[in-house]
């Protein structure tokens, strides 16, 4: 009981801000969650987590392309979440926070670095510390074994993001990305190990990055895939109802159409999806499915033209909204439509696999199980430090987007899902108090990040100077997804 007490107080805090007659109460109940039913024993948790996959060009998120047959067959056994949220969209910070289950203010990490000087590059990387841990770190003390294999250099080692697994793997040094395959390769590896040791329990994180730009080699999909999707009349009206500029500059192509831009990246997922066919069939064996829990889950969006932006690093509902889809033993495939966060994550594991971590763990926590019955909508914070830095607060109905200079954009979700209409003008009181809402958490997940660092731990060792060139051939020393220097925040400091 204490544990989830403990699970549950950030929402619970935050939600009292909210007063029960308030305009920023969510209007309608939430769709239920799936109650568990007689869950079995959990020994082993998969992370699957999709580097740049929007939400909505999945076909099981109602998207007209078949870019994602197997992805599709898999979510029939699963949970899936409509309306999951990353709390910044940029690569390094995102995985921080599902790692960590705390928001970017608190571990630190606003934005990918990489692009700095490589001695100021350390002090950027994720620093666990006793008040801040990862759960492969306390997953590993619990006698959990760790796996961790990615696919490209914004969550390599030396990034922090490495912290607690025992056995990782990554692109080799000079390499700035893998395809998906070698990473399934290495998780197998891993997997068919354990399942050679009688009764041991697992944590395995796979990274995929296919579907992030810029396509070329290394991971250039095959010309089968680059040539699958051709512009049509449906396209251009899906596009159309989300205001995508017809042509854009892109730093790694010039001037693009952006239905080529949308032809080249469902080609993209479909190439990702083609390679995780066989690993989703693995995973769907009943044995598997009797004592396997996986989360498959994106770290943030792509523009591809809307709000006149090819590239993510934004906090527009395109570049923060993912797939999530979670299967657990005796949990019922389902459908939640109620927001959530990717901080959640690891607050879902521990209510159905507590012996994964520590009770004191749980203390960290800012999520909540979303697969509880009881489970409620909540204001969700983002951050963007690209371009014109900004803070968003989300509620079922609404979101606020306060800039730097202290201007807000204000969007009503229920009649403008695309974030289209600005009706800040409109709703003065309603502005002012999202505000006061957004700058209060806002502020206290700062203070948090200051009694982190007050035990923080020694740094990760420096970074390969070759790093900087990965990340040129990655697109990330130019254009809007470069990461840097964050900018001042949209709350001050």
């Amino acid at each position: 009981m204490r544990v989830l007490e403990l699970l549950l107080a950030p929402a619970v805090a935050l939600l009292a801000l909210l007063a029960p007659r308030s305009p920023l109460q969510d209007a309608g109940a939430p769709a239920p969650a799936p109650a568990p039913v007689a869950p079995s024993p959990i020994r082993q948790v998969i992370l699957i987590t999709l580097d740049t996959v929007r939400a909505d060009k999945l076909g099981c998120y109602g998207y007209f392309r078949d870019t994602t047959p197997q992805l599709d067959r898999f979510a029939e056994q699963c949970v899936r979440f409509t309306r999951c949220l990353a709390p910044v969209s940029n690569t390094t910070p995102s995985h921080a926070s599902m790692l960590t289950g705390v928001d970017p203010h608190e571990h630190g990490i606003l934005n990918n670095f990489f692009n700095l000087p490589a001695e100021e590059q350390v002090g950027r990387a994720l620093r666990t510390s006793p008040s801040l841990r990862s759960f492969a770190e306390v997953a590993g003390s619990a006698g959990v074994r760790t796996g961790g294999f990615v696919a490209a250099t914004p969550v390599k080692r030396s990034t922090g993001l490495a912290a607690g697994f025992a056995e990782w793997t990554e692109p080799a040094p000079k390499e700035p990305r893998r395809i998906g395959k070698a990473v399934i390769a290495d998780a197998r590896r891993f997997l068919d190990g354990i399942d050679d040791l009688a009764g041991e329990r697992c944590f395995t994180w796979l990274q995929f990055f296919d579907v992030h730009g810029p396509v070329r080699p290394p991971s250039t999909p095959p010309t089968k895939y680059t040539q699958m999707y051709r512009t049509t009349p449906e396209l251009r009206e899906w596009m159309a109802a989300r205001g995508t500029a017809e042509e854009l500059k892109s730093s790694h192509a010039g001037n693009m159409p952006t239905t080529t831009a949308h032809n080249l990246y469902d080609g993209c997922l479909r190439f990702l999806d083609d390679q995780l066919g066989p690993f989703l069939d693995w995973l769907g064996t009943p044995e598997r499915r009797a004592d396997t829990m996986v989360l498959i889950v994106g770290d943030h969006g792509h523009g591809l033209g809307q709000h006149e932006y090819l590239s993510h690093g934004l906090a527009w509902d395109e570049h923060l909204r993912v797939p999530l889809l979670v299967r657990a033993p005796g949990v019922e495939p389902g459908v939640v439509d109620t927001l959530c966060s990717t901080i959640d994550l690891v607050p879902t594991v521990l209510a159905r696999a507590p012996s994964f971590a520590d009770a004191a763990f749980s203390a960290q926590l800012r999520g909540r199980d979303l697969l509880s019955p009881d489970l409620e909508p909540r204001p969700l914070v983002a951050n963007s430090a690209a371009q014109r830095p900004t803070l968003t607060l989300t509620t079922s109905r609404w979101k606020l987007v306060r800039f730097v200079d202290g201007t807000h954009e204000l969007f009503d979700l229920e009649a403008d899902p695309h974030e289209l209409i600005d009706v800040a003008a409109a709703n003065e009181s309603l502005v002012q108090e999202l505000s006061r809402v957004l700058l209060e958490e806002v502020d206290r997940q700062k203070r948090r990040r200051e009694l982190h660092r007050h035990g923080a731990g020694a740094a990760s060792g420096a970074i390969d100077p070759q790093v900087l060139e990965e990340l040129r051939a990655l697109g990330y020393t130019e254009g809007g997804d470069a990461g840097g220097e964050p900018e001042p925040d949209a709350g001050g400091d």
